[in-house]
């Protein structure tokens, strides 16, 4: 669950910058350009539907994880994240009403809530 909860944190942070860097290069609307933070674990069983994509990580460690599950080639870029907002708060033991699901999260993050 924390590693969930940081992964989220991380992609969350990576938004506003990723946008930034995606319109600065690509001037890209309406059309996917990119994942941020993808789990580096998926990653292999993902490689063909992430060919297109560049990949974004927030540090050099991460950056790291994903390359090494990656396609050889695979271009992914370690962008600064956006300091949190307001107090950071310890991870919920159980989901949120108000929120995703763990189970929502990792389906979004990866798309699935698409098929």
């Amino acid at each position: 669950m924390a590693a969930i909860e940081a992964l989220l944190q991380r992609q969350k942070a990576l938004i506003k910058p990723v946008v930034e860097f995606v319109f600065h290069e690509a001037g890209v609307r309406g059309k996917p350009y990119a994942v941020i933070c993808p789990g580096a674990s998926r990653v292999p069983a993902l490689r063909d539907r992430l060919a297109p994509f560049v990949l974004f990580a927030a540090s050099e460690r991460e950056r790291s994880r994903i390359a090494v599950q990656a396609a050889p080639g695979r271009r992914i870029e370690v962008l600064e994240p956006e300091p949190p907002k307001g107090p950071t708060s310890t991870v919920p033991r159980q989901p949120r009403q108000d929120g995703l699901t763990v189970k929502q999260a990792v389906k979004r993050m990866f798309g699935l809530d698409r098929m």
